[in-house]
C-alpha cells in the first residue's frame, strides 16, 4: 500500500480541522496509508477512532535538542537581519515546519510523499539551494493566499516573503499545489509556466445541529422580523463598527439585529471598543448579541446562518474568499460583501447579491432591498452546486496524487 504524511502544524481550529479531515479522507479513499500530524492529535485520534479508520497512523510532532537550538540561532539571524535591513525577505527560522517534516519522516522511517495541508504556513520564506536540502523529495500543497493577495492585508514586507516562498514551487520536488479559486490557479501557471497548479473547491458544509439554544431564542425575540447577523470570531476585519453604525438607522419593528462570536479585545483599541459598546446598547430593543461567545462547533455556527435572513459579510482588506460566502450561497441566504477583491468574482459569478460600499446609507439601501426583492438565479445557483460538489474536491485531490505517482 503506498504511503504519504499528511500535516498543518498551524492550528486545530475552523478550516484547518475541517480540510485536515476532508483531506485525509480523500487520500485514504484513493488507496493511501496516511500518516497525519496536526496541533491537536488527541482530537484527531478521537474522531479517527469515532470512524474506525483504519489505514491512518497519528504521529506526534516534536524537534530534537539540536533542533532546537538550530532553530533559535536561525531565529537571532532573522532578528540581526531585520534590523540591519528591514526590507529582507528571507525568514531562515520559517524553517521550522520542514525541521517538523524532517523528524516525522524519521518517525516512518522512509522517504514518502508529504502533503502540507496549510502550505502558507508550512513553506518556508528561504533561498532556494537551503529549500532542496530541507523539502521532502515529493510534496504536495494546499495554499490559501497567494502573495499578491497578502499585501492587502498583512503589508507589503509579508507579500515579499509569501513571494520568496512561492518560488519554491518550481523545484522539481513540489508535485501539486492546490488553491481554493481558480483565478490563483490561473495566476500560478502563467507565473510559473507548470501545469501543476489544480482549484480545490471549497467545502460548504451547512449541517446544522439537532437543538441549538441560542437560534431558538433569537427566533423567539426576533418574533418573525428580518434578521440581519454577523457572527463568528469578530476580529476588526469584519467590520463591526460599521455594521452597527449602519443598522441604527433600521426600523426595530421590520429587523432584528443578530451577533454571535468571540470578539478578541486585544486587537481594538478602547476607543474602538467604547464605540461597540455604546452602539450595542442602542440596539436593545431589537438585538440579541453576544461578543464573548465561542461557537462550539460547525453544526451551531451553521444554525444561526439558517434562521438568518441576511448576512453582513462586509469584510475589511480581506483579498480572498470566505467560507462563509459558500455556505451562505448553499443555504440561499442573500449577503452584503465589499467592492473587490475575489468575495465580489464569486458574488458576480452566480449572479448573487448584494455588493456595497463601505457607507453606512449604501448598506442600509441594500438590507432593505435584499429583504423585499432577493431572487436567485436558479441556473446560476445550480452551477455553484456544481462547482462546489464534494466530487470535485475528491477529483482535485485525485489530480494531485496523479502527479506524485507520474513524477
Amino acid at each position: 500500500m503506498k504511503s504519504c504524511l499528511l500535516m498543518d502544524l498551524c492550528t486545530w481550529k475552523g478550516h484547518h480541522e475541517i480540510y485536515f479531515k476532508k483531506i485525509l479522507l480523500s487520500l485514504t479513499k484513493s488507496g493511501f496509508f496516511v500518516y497525519a500530524s496536526c496541533e491537536n492529535n488527541p482530537a484527531l485520534n478521537q474522531w479517527l477512532q469515532e470512524l474506525n479508520l483504519q489505514n491512518c497512523h497519528v504521529l506526534e510532532a516534536k524537534l530534537s535538542l539540536i533542533d532546537k537550538l538550530f532553530f533559535k540561532i536561525l531565529s537571532i539571524i532573522d532578528n540581526i537581519c531585520s534590523n540591519l535591513s528591514p526590507k529582507t525577505t528571507f525568514r531562515f527560522s520559517s524553517i521550522v515546519h520542514l525541521l517538523f517534516t524532517k523528524n516525522l519522516l524519521q518517525q516512518i522511517g522512509q522517504e514518502i510523499p508529504v502533503f502540507f495541508a496549510h502550505g502558507d504556513s508550512a513553506i518556508p520564506s528561504i533561498p532556494l539551494w537551503v529549500a532542496r536540502l530541507l523539502l521532502p523529495s515529493k510534496w504536495v500543497a494546499l495554499s490559501i493566499q497567494p502573495s499578491y493577495q497578502s499585501a492587502i492585508a498583512f503589508g507589503k514586507l509579508k507579500s515579499r516573503q509569501r513571494f520568496v516562498a512561492e518560488k519554491l514551487f518550481s523545484l522539481n520536488s513540489c508535485k501539486a499545489v492546490l488553491y481554493l479559486h481558480p483565478v490563483y490557479t490561473k495566476f500560478f501557471k502563467t507565473r510559473f509556466q507548470e501545469n501543476k497548479f489544480f482549484v480545490l473547491p471549497e467545502i460548504v458544509d451547512v449541517n446544522v445541529s439537532e437543538h441549538s439554544e441560542i437560534a431558538d431564542k433569537v427566533q423567539h425575540l426576533a418574533s418573525g422580523r428580518k434578521i440581519i447577523s454577523i457572527t463568528g470570531a469578530l476580529l476588526p476585519k469584519r467590520n463591526l463598527q460599521l455594521f452597527l453604525k449602519s443598522v441604527q438607522q433600521l426600523n426595530p419593528d421590520e429587523y432584528f439585529i443578530l451577533i454571535v462570536g468571540h470578539l478578541p479585545q486585544e486587537c481594538y483599541s478602547s476607543e474602538e471598543l467604547k464605540i461597540i459598546q455604546e452602539l450595542s446598547f442602542k440596539l436593545s430593543e431589537n438585538s440579541y448579541i453576544r461578543c464573548d461567545y465561542y461557537i462550539p462547533n460547525e453544526e451551531k455556527f451553521n444554525e444561526l446562518l439558517k434562521i438568518s435572513d441576511i448576512i453582513y459579510l462586509q469584510y475589511q482588506k480581506h483579498s480572498s474568499s470566505s467560507n462563509l460566502l459558500s455556505k451562505c450561497i448553499k443555504l440561499r441566504k442573500p449577503v452584503i460583501v465589499g467592492n473587490g477583491y475575489v468575495m465580489q468574482k464569486v458574488v458576480n459569478a452566480y449572479n448573487w447579491q448584494a455588493i456595497v460600499s463601505e457607507e453606512p446609507d449604501k448598506i442600509v439601501e441594500a438590507i432593505i432591498r435584499l429583504a423585499h426583492h432577493f431572487k436567485i438565479d436558479e441556473v446560476k445557483y445550480q452551477q455553484f452546486l456544481i462547482d462546489y460538489a464534494e466530487e470535485k474536491f475528491n477529483l482535485a485531490i485525485e489530480q494531485a496524487i496523479k502527479m506524485i505517482n507520474e513524477n
